[in-house]
C-alpha cells in the first residue's frame, strides 16, 4: 500500500496498464480491467466493490481530494500518480476528472447457484460492446444476477464494455461458456425454462408466455442471428418474438434483452412493490 510517481512511459507499471486496456489477453492474465470517469467511479464505490480495487491511477492534482472524497486513503490502497500527459495517453475519455482504477475479476466458469425467480440470459457471439454494457446495466436494474456468453462473445471486461454497463459490473457475475452444450446442461442443472428469441412470425408471443418461472433467455449475435444449433436444441414452444406494430425487421439486442426481463419480473409482480 502507498504511493508511487510514475514520470516516464518508460515505466514497467505504464506498459503494464496500458496493456491490460488495450488487450483482451493481457486482462485475462492479470484478472484486472480498468474503469474510469466521475460518474462510473462513484456508482462503481455505492456498491461496497473497494475490495475490488487493485491500484488506483490518478495526478498529483487529484491525489489529496480523491483520497477525501472517496474515502481511499493511501495507507489501504496503492495509488500510481501519472503525470497530466501520462493519464491522458491511457485514459480513453476526454475529461479533467484524471482518475482510473485497476478492478480485480474472476472470469466464470461455473454458474452461481440460482435463487428462486431468478432470470439468466445467455449470448451466443454478441460483438457490441456498447450493447453487452447496457445488458449488464439493465440486469443490475432488474436484479438479474447473471449473464451467460459465448466464448465468442465481445470481451466483457473490455473498457468500451465497462464504461457503457456505467459502473454496474460489480453487480452482475459473467460467465463465460465454451460450448453450447454446456449452456443447456447449466440450465438444465439449475432447472431453467430455456427460451430462445427470434423474429419468427409463428413464434409465441414473450407477453403471452408465462414466465413465472426461472428462466433462461437465448440471444443470437447483432447482425447474423442465431445460427441452426441453438434453434434445433429447443422445442417450438420455447421459441419467443417480441411482437411490434412498426415496420422494423427486429428490435435492438438490448432492447429486446431488456425487455424479456421486465416482463419477467412484472409477470411475478415484483415490479409493483419498487421505488
Amino acid at each position: 500500500m502507498g504511493l508511487t510517481y510514475i514520470k516516464s512511459r518508460n515505466s514497467e507499471n505504464f506498459k503494464a496498464i496500458k496493456q491490460i486496456i488495450k488487450f483482451k489477453r493481457k486482462r485475462g492474465t492479470k484478472k484486472l480491467y480498468w474503469i474510469e470517469g466521475e460518474k462510473n467511479l462513484r456508482t462503481f464505490l455505492n456498491f461496497e466493490n473497494k475490495q475490488l480495487i487493485f491500484r488506483i491511477i490518478t495526478t498529483e492534482n487529484l491525489f489529496k481530494s480523491i483520497q477525501e472524497d472517496f474515502q481511499l486513503y493511501s495507507d489501504n490502497f496503492e495509488y500510481l500518480i501519472f503525470s497530466e500527459t501520462l493519464f491522458e495517453e491511457i485514459s480513453l475519455i476526454n475529461t479533467r476528472f484524471k482518475v482510473g482504477f485497476l478492478v480485480t475479476f474472476k472470469p466464470g466458469k461455473k454458474s452461481l447457484e440460482v435463487k428462486d425467480q431468478t432470470d439468466i440470459l445467455y449470448f451466443n457471439d454478441i460483438q457490441d460492446p456498447g450493447n453487452l454494457g447496457t445488458i449488464i446495466r439493465s440486469c443490475a436494474a432488474m436484479n438479474v444476477g447473471e449473464i451467460w456468453l459465448s466464448s465468442t462473445s465481445v470481451d466483457p471486461w473490455s473498457p468500451k464494455v465497462v464504461r457503457a454497463a456505467a459502473g454496474y459490473h460489480g453487480l452482475v457475475n459473467l460467465v463465460v461458456f465454451e460450448s453450447f452444450a454446456t449452456v443447456l446442461e447449466a440450465s438444465s442443472n439449475l432447472t431453467l425454462s430455456t427460451y430462445l428469441l427470434s423474429p419468427e412470425k409463428n413464434a409465441t408471443s414473450l407477453f403471452e408466455q408465462n414466465l413465472k418461472r426461472k428462466n433462461l433467455f437465448i440471444f443470437g449475435s447483432e447482425g447474423k442471428g442465431f445460427p441452426n444449433f441453438l434453434r434445433e436444441n429447443l422445442e417450438p414452444q420455447n421459441i419467443l418474438k417480441i411482437p411490434h406494430i412498426g415496420v422494423i425487421d427486429s428490435l435492438n439486442l438490448s432492447v429486446a434483452a431488456s425487455l424479456c426481463i421486465v416482463e419477467a419480473r412484472r409477470q411475478r409482480g415484483l415490479l409493483l412493490s419498487s421505488r
